[in-house]
């Protein structure tokens, strides 16, 4: 599945509806957002029809209301992403990415370790990631 990127706006709705139990109407998200952004339903609308044009959720009308459903989880976004950074500004080299993270301080002991553990327990006898 191939998503295409979220703004910082866009990713705190997806968020919001990733965490509420969906599929979601624009009066559940307008509880959530007037009180704390002052958006209005103009405005939610809006944005879901942005992020449905991007690939991350589905709209549907039952009677008058309108249901948004989830197409990605957020699991889906997070390994794009992580994808995409590491191709870009890394030049797909896991290696340059962990560098990065270690050095001026960027991990401690207790990160390394943690990584050990993880590829200890998912690296496959033919030496593939599981």
């Amino acid at each position: 599945m191939k998503l295409n990127r979220l703004s910082d706006v866009e990713m705190e709705m997806m968020q919001t509806i990733w965490g509420l139990a969906a599929p979601v109407t624009v009066a559940q998200l307008l509880a959530v957002f007037d009180e704390s952004k002052g958006w209005k339903n103009s405005t939610i609308s809006t944005m879901l029809e942005r992020i449905i044009a991007k690939g991350f959720l589905r709209k549907e009308m039952k009677g008058k209301v309108n249901y948004y459903s989830t197409v990605a989880t957020l699991e889906d976004y997070r390994k794009q992403e992580g994808r995409n950074i590491l191709a870009s500004l890394y030049g797909g080299s896991v290696k340059n990415f962990m560098a990065a993270l270690a050095g001026d301080d960027g991990m401690t002991n207790a990160d390394v370790m943690e990584l050990q553990e993880w590829f200890s327990s998912n690296i496959g006898r033919d030496g593939d990631i599981k």
